[in-house]
């Protein structure tokens, strides 16, 4: 069953201190992508763009985003973990004043371009300081404390985006989660853990470590759907209820909030379900939950849409503590980062550039719900033969 046991260790309260800290710049660096979702139409709007075309500002964060977090071994071999942290929030800092000055296309893909980068930086090295900084025994307890950052992104991001678009505008929005960031970066300057163990480069050697091990691509496929709901449909659910289901913009955007308000309850019970069941179970439960929702969230009355899309990320923010404590576990310790850069590489790419286009691709010609529909059907499919196929070690 692969239930987690107690290796001995620091007590979990001991690492608190470092994982709100931690906590805190994954949710400038979550809500600072995130709020693109609720903005869309509004910049879409602005720059009289199509659907479609609106969804290459989500290639380029993906893009940036993945290649930062291929290379990002290169930059924490030679400043460590701590610094590559500081070096990821100041400069997403940057990149988010420079979106909040720009007044073409152009210029703002390249500093969305640029704020994927610096962001992309941020996860394999937070990986490796909780890892560090906490006992195996407690890793899925401090990566669902972690993982409160993007939930709490999630609930927010709509909230914020409708405030500043009543009143300012997005330019300023931007300008002051770039402030936020640099104000970060200072503060894990100073109060940051320092991590001993360097940062893997991704040298072909040691790629070759971590790909060797089926395992380890049944847990890519399983992020790359988790990734492609949380992040690809979100992005997505505002135009679905604007332009399907006849909602005001700002009715959607207070909609969408709500619906992943609840996920927060259910978030801190993930530790007690892995410790009850076991982390492949737990993984079950889970996908098939999320792949179930989604699929029946795209057909129906309104009550039922909103129904469903409350019910969905109830599932999905559970899968990534237990998804990342998973990685952990069937790769190498002394690869860990190097493991979550490749991962979430391939999930970025394919999650939260390829599959938010395709979803509005075929949203434009078949309708969003039909999309939303089918993307659910697959990840269903895919989620049960990926658990029946993965092997986690039996002394996880």
């Amino acid at each position: 069953m692969n239930s987690p046991q107690n290796h001995g260790g620091p007590a979990f309260s001991s690492a608190l201190p470092v994982l709100l800290l931690l906590t805190s710049v994954f949710f400038v660096n979550f809500l600072a992508r995130t709020i693109f979702g609720p903005l869309l139409l509004p910049i879409t709007k602005e720059l009289d763009l199509g659907l479609a075309q609106g969804s290459t500002i989500f290639l380029c964060l993906s893009l940036g985003y993945s290649g930062a977090v291929f290379c990002a071994g290169f930059l924490s071999q030679r400043l460590g973990h701590k610094g590559t942290i500081v070096v990821s929030v100041s400069g997403l800092g940057l990149a988010l004043l420079g979106l909040a000055s720009s007044t073409t296309l152009t210029s703002f893909l390249i500093w969305t371009l640029a704020m994927g980068g610096a962001a992309g930086l941020y996860i394999p090295s937070s990986v490796v300081t909780i890892t560090e900084a906490t006992a195996p025994a407690h890793w899925g307890q401090a990566f669902s404390v972690h993982e409160l950052a993007p939930n709490l992104s999630f609930i927010l991001a709509p909230l914020v985006a409708e405030l500043f678009l009543d009143t300012m505008g997005y330019p300023p929005l931007f300008a002051l989660l770039g402030s936020a960031a640099l104000l970060l970066g200072l503060a894990y300057a100073a109060r940051g853990p320092r991590v001993r163990r360097p940062g893997v480069p991704p040298r072909l050697g040691n790629i070759r470590v971590i790909v060797a091990r089926p395992a380890f691509w049944v847990v890519v496929l399983l992020f790359v759907l988790c990734v492609g709901v949380e992040a690809g449909i979100y992005n997505l659910v505002p135009a679905f209820l604007v332009q399907e289901r006849g909602m005001s913009r700002e009715s959607a955007n207070l909609v969408l909030s709500g619906t992943r308000a609840v996920s927060l309850l259910t978030l801190p019970l993930t530790g007690l379900v892995i410790k009850r069941i076991g982390y492949q179970r737990t993984l079950a439960l889970f996908l098939i939950g999320t792949g179930t929702a989604t699929l029946l969230s795209g057909h129906g009355p309104l009550w039922w849409t909103i129904a469903m899309l409350t019910l969905q990320p109830m599932f999905v923010v559970c899968f990534f503590p237990v998804g990342f404590a998973v990685l952990s576990m069937v790769c190498p310790k002394a690869t860990s980062d190097l493991a979550v850069s490749l991962c979430v590489m391939c999930s970025s790419i394919m999650g939260l550039g390829v599959i938010p286009g395709l979803l509005a691709w075929f949203g434009e010609r078949c309708g969003l719900g039909l999309a939303f529909s089918l993307f659910g059907g697959l990840m269903l499919a895919s989620s049960i033969l990926a658990i029946h196929n993965l092997r986690i070690p039996k002394s996880a």
